[in-house]
């Protein structure tokens, strides 16, 4: 697989849990063959986003982009539905 750089500007939050996660992952690794780093995870975040979230992307900021992106809690989503159904909606 050929591999192009590119650099990306992390916060010192992700930095961590991206650490901690890759370490939990190798810790449960049966098939050691293949190095798994933070670059590895990153690269898988970087598909995921691609391939299966990319069509519900949408905002103006970053916190927006994310929000548009994760699942949305059952109690956020139920106050949304409530939301819709209330007064002056038909």
């Amino acid at each position: 697989m050929t591999l192009e750089r590119k650099e990306a500007r992390l916060r010192v939050d992700q930095l961590s849990d991206l650490a901690e996660l890759r370490r939990h992952v190798n810790a449960r690794r049966r098939d050691r063959s293949e190095i798994i780093t933070d670059n590895t995870l990153i690269r898988v975040a970087v598909d995921l986003l691609l391939r299966g979230h990319a069509h519900r992307l949408r905002g103006d900021t970053e916190e927006d982009l994310l929000h548009s992106v994760l699942p949305k809690r059952r109690g956020a989503q139920t106050q949304e539905e409530a939301g819709q159904e209330g007064p002056g909606r038909d």
